[in-house]
């Protein structure tokens, strides 16, 4: 973005026009939002209906949530009412002051200290809450961190389970080793994907070859700054004619 050029987005922290948008929920997890109390959750406001309509097949069930990145621990007064009292959750962080902000909720919420892109970290936290069901990449927004996350976290996460990577827009931003088309943005990471569950069809050749994804992934969904990979194990595909 040029210096003159103005960003058309928003960040909005006055008390009366949050008040006036969430009049405007619709969805569980809308209204839960701006109704909750206690630290501060930062989130784009279309995230929340983007987040209901992926996840609320896993409400009230024994769900296992990590969230990669937790700030103040403001998300998780949210997951907690959201998913109900028999979900596992946890947080990771580099900052552990993070994470003894979670685990003072007194929600029965968890939080370990760690780097997103340490895989001895992430194996030893995945082993703690006894498998992955939902992955919320939320941390750094640094290409190279996401990229080690995907990489390490997604063969770990369960059939039927989801992928969301948040804040794709700091892949066009240099400070985040982004820019637009630059390889190894998480942007160009999806194009990757996208390239790799097609590989039933064409001999794909990228840095994911040996996930072999198109075995794995049933459905990759790209939102504004949000992407949502789903998980399930598929078959070769079959042409019908009859």
């Amino acid at each position: 973005m040029s210096e003159a050029q103005e960003p058309e987005y928003r960040i909005i922290n006055d008390a009366q026009e949050i008040a006036a948008i969430a009049q405007q929920a619709q969805t569980p997890l809308e209204k839960i939002y701006f109704q909750r109390t206690g630290p501060v959750s930062m989130k784009w406001r279309h995230y929340l209906s983007i987040y209901d309509r992926y996840l609320s097949l896993y409400r009230d069930k024994t769900v296992r949530l990590l969230e990669i990145g937790i700030a103040g621990g403001g998300s998780f007064p949210m997951w907690r009412e959201y998913f109900g009292v028999q979900a596992i959750l946890f947080g990771i962080d580099v900052d552990p002051d993070s994470c003894k902000n979670v685990e003072a909720l007194e929600l029965d919420c968890h939080a370990r200290t760690g780097s997103q892109a340490d895989p001895h970290f992430l194996q030893s936290v995945v082993a703690e809450m006894g498998g992955l069901d939902i992955v919320i990449d939320d941390g750094s927004h640094i290409a190279e961190h996401q990229l080690a996350s995907f990489k390490i976290l997604f063969p770990l996460l369960s059939n039927g389970g989801v992928y969301v990577c948040e804040d794709l827009h700091t892949a066009y931003w240099d400070g985040w080793q982004g820019g637009y088309k630059r390889p190894g943005t998480f942007i160009e990471v999806i194009k990757d994907i996208i390239d790799s569950i097609h590989t039933w069809y064409y001999p794909i050749e990228n840095e994911l070859r040996e996930m072999e994804l198109h075995r794995h992934i049933s459905g990759i969904h790209l939102h504004d700054s949000m992407v949502v990979i789903e998980k399930n194990d598929v078959a070769a595909p079959v042409m019908l004619i009859k």
